[in-house]
């Protein structure tokens, strides 16, 4: 029995895998199929998505997200809403490879949603879990929030800062370290900058938007040959040249 069941279900694993596979051509050219959506639903949960927006094609917006108008999503971010919501508020960068995700429910019993407000940037690889985000703030590198946390309205995170769960950063800030502490206050030029950082990036996406159109926009870069400018004058200099090789007989 065994002879007859085991080569059967190799048969079987094989057929599964080789429906797993990628088509490798159709035709003559080679063709990949892949299963990734940047913006996905799960169950009934769909993200809504404001405008002016840009979701790069390697990012992926799962299931109860609501981002408002003028968000940018860098390649390589997650924002995985199926446990509990993500809600984002205007102006918010989430930076490349960051990920945004949520608990079912909180130990101290309050809502577990992440909450991210306006005017917000999320830089690399942090790492968010149902905190709450005021707004003007901003998120260094490699930060990591945990479930419950809060930041208030202005508060900075120093790069690789830690915060542990429940804790409250009060606004205009700046605190660093695992886990995090006190650094010193905020003056306004840092929020300023902070200002001009967010809109930067946001021409920087729209720059990368603009080459998903069916023509890429390099042809902005190319400088104007003398044929676009002056077409007839060059036809004129070009039938001087041929006279004077003796091609042109007058």
């Amino acid at each position: 029995m065994k002879k007859i069941i085991r080569p059967l279900i190799g048969l079987i694993q094989r057929s599964f895998q080789q429906a797993a596979q990628p088509v490798p051509f159709v035709g003559t050219q080679p063709f990949i199929i892949s299963k990734h959506r940047n913006i996905m639903a799960l169950y009934d949960l769909t993200p809504e998505i404001g405008s002016q927006h840009f979701i790069a094609s390697t990012a992926t917006v799962i299931g109860d997200v609501e981002l408002a108008s003028q968000c940018v999503v860098w390649y390589g971010a997650v924002l995985r809403g199926d446990l509990n919501g993500i809600r984002i508020l205007n102006r918010v960068i989430i930076g490349e490879r960051s990920v945004l995700h949520t608990a079912a429910s909180l130990p101290n019993g309050m809502p577990a949603v992440l909450s991210i407000g306006n005017n917000v940037m999320v830089q690399n690889d942090c790492t968010l879990y149902s905190c709450t985000i005021g707004e003007n703030c901003f998120i260094g590198y490699r930060s990591i929030i945990l479930e419950g946390a809060k930041l208030e309205d202005g508060a900075v995170l120093a790069p690789g800062t830690v915060v542990p769960p429940g804790r409250l950063i009060p606004s205009n800030q700046l605190w660093a370290g695992n886990p995090a502490q006190y650094v010193r206050d905020i003056e306004d030029k840092d929020l300023n900058q902070l200002s001009y950082v967010i809109g930067n990036q946001f021409a920087i996406a729209r720059e990368h938007d603009y080459e998903y159109l069916p023509y890429n926009s390099a042809y902005l870069q190319k400088e104007n040959s003398p044929e676009d400018s002056n077409p007839e004058l060059v036809a004129t200099l070009r039938q001087y040249e041929n006279w004077e090789e003796g091609q042109v007989k007058l």
